[in-house]
């Protein structure tokens, strides 16, 4: 389904005047972090480029600690669900979910509010994928576009492209890179596609992007440098065994001839040399491996036998700098530092604490940020075309049950469903079911039957006949079971005798 938009007009610009700054208007009130691109705004949106996204993208492909940090945060925020959440008057606890299984509620007008969501990337089953993205493109650019699209097999169409993804081209026309084949693009125009900009707003310019990537550029720079220092020493050590120099003095201590069209008379030190280093890589298990070569040379030997390599020292500070740098940027990304450099010292609970505050503190208000922006210029304006009352009723919001070790408030909430305090959903909810777990009615009344036939043995074999079960004997026991009966108030107290007062002596 095309849900169609309502596109404000163009409002006239304002005269500053004399010492104001100019403001350029956009259509609809622009929040902070998303906005519908308009025809006149394609070119100077879609066309910016921050300076920093380039190498930020560039050091995401080379720093294995950058990858592994988003990827982190992306597949969290991948597990969480979206729903459809009325708010709360009061702001004290999240969206109550729209349930389309509840009875008491508008059926039609629960069609309306969940058929967005359900069209929004092919369902549930596309949503996370779509979330994930969303994360890296925080992450990493800090900025992404929403683009709608009617598809003739596939229908409507949203799919998430990062900022190289998307140009303009010119007259309200946009080029689209596909997403499924390698260098095609999809020719769309605003007339009938729908451009959502999301950001994660600049703290000093909030029309600006901003991601943790463009304050960790430098400490990126000098980790990728002292990574390179240490590639470039293993490869030193790789580079062969070096020169071995040899004065023509030095002679084998036996001297041979090589068999052969041309046989080696002066360099027969280096026929031996060749063979002595070839015959350990021939056959590890040759004595050749761990026994020296045996020369003879007149005089002193240091002068005529000098080994040179070129393999390059290992610095001493180099590691230590580089696990510095390492932390630098565990500490600068969106996420709990310790999930990058390891928890090989905390015991489970600090893991469990780092885990519930990482949810709490990184991926939630990522899922917030995201959330807002899809209410704010996806949800509600499609209820608006939908003819829905008060949209600013109803969001979109997430649901992190799949993260978080929920609390074991079980026993409280039994205790509250018990005095009446809690519904049957809310209480499935507390202890982590859905509504699917509930039993049907024929269950209920099953269980309900035989909870009587628990309690009053003489109403089990008509109850267990009608159930169908057959127990021989039963009805026999049942008859000579005696029956409660109602015990009867205990008799009142007799009275204490009154004892009588002694009058006056007769006269």
């Amino acid at each position: 389904m095309a849900w169609p938009w309502r596109r404000s007009r163009p409002r006239p610009p304002i005269d500053p005047g004399d010492g104001a700054v100019q403001r350029h208007e956009v259509d609809g009130a622009l929040l902070a972090s998303a906005a519908l691109v308009s025809r006149r705004q394609v070119r100077t949106v879609l066309g910016q480029r921050q300076p920093w996204q380039a190498e930020a993208w560039d050091l995401y492909d080379r720093v294995s600690e950058i990858k592994s940090g988003t990827r982190w945060a992306s597949n969290a925020c991948s597990r969480a669900r979206l729903y459809v959440g009325r708010v709360d008057p009061d702001g004290s606890s999240e969206p109550a979910p729209i349930d389309a299984q509840d009875e008491d509620e508008d059926q039609e007008l629960v069609a309306q509010l969940l058929a967005p969501l359900n069209e929004l990337a092919g369902g549930q089953g596309g949503q996370g994928e779509m979330l994930r993205r969303m994360s890296i493109l925080l992450d990493v650019p800090g900025e992404m576009y929403l683009v709608g699209y009617d598809d003739e097999q596939l229908g409507r169409r949203w799919v998430v492209a990062s900022p190289s993804e998307i140009q303009s081209g010119g007259g309200g026309r946009i080029h689209l890179a596909s997403q499924e084949i390698p260098g095609a693009q999809i020719r769309l125009h605003l007339d009938s596609a729908s451009v959502i900009r999301i950001w994660h707003p600049h703290a000093q310019w909030a029309a600006r992007p901003d991601s943790p990537m463009q304050a960790l550029l430098d400490p990126l720079r000098e980790l990728q440098g002292l990574s390179g220092h240490v590639m470039a020493t293993t490869d030193s050590r790789l580079a062969g065994a070096g020169l071995l120099l040899a004065s023509q003095d030095v002679v084998p201590a036996k001297m041979g001839q090589s068999e052969g069209v041309n046989p080696a008379h002066g360099g027969a030190l280096a026929q031996v040399l060749l063979e002595a280093m070839a015959t350990p890589l021939k056959d590890r298990d040759s004595a050749a491996s761990i026994v020296p070569l045996l020369l003879t040379a007149p005089g002193d030997v240091k002068d005529k036998v000098e080994h040179l390599t070129f393999a390059t020292e290992l610095d001493t500070q180099v590691l230590p700098l580089r696990e510095s740098a390492i932390r630098r940027v565990a500490v600068g990304m969106d996420m709990p530092p310790e999930q990058l450099l390891g928890m090989g010292d905390i015991n489970h609970w600090g893991a469990w604490l780092i885990e519930a505050s990482g949810i709490k503190l990184h991926i939630r208000p990522k899922l917030g940020l995201l959330c807002q922006a899809l209410t704010s210029r996806w949800y509600r304006p499609s209820l608006r075309a939908l003819g829905v009352d008060r949209p600013e009723q109803y969001v979109i919001w997430h649901n992190t049950a799949a993260l978080e070790r929920r609390p074991d408030n079980g026993l409280e909430a039994a205790q509250a469903h018990e005095r009446g305090l809690l519904s049957d959903l809310s209480y499935l909810r507390a202890l982590g079911y859905s509504r699917d777990d509930m039993p049907d009615d024929a269950e209920q009344e099953r269980r309900t039957l035989l909870r009587i036939a628990l309690a009053h043995p003489y109403l089990a074999p008509p109850i267990l006949a009608e159930l169908g079960i057959t127990v021989p004997g039963l009805a026999e026991a049942a008859a000579a079971m005696p029956r409660r009966t109602t015990t009867t108030a205990p008799a009142a107290p007799a009275a204490e005798p009154q004892l009588s007062r002694p009058g006056p002596p007769a006269s």
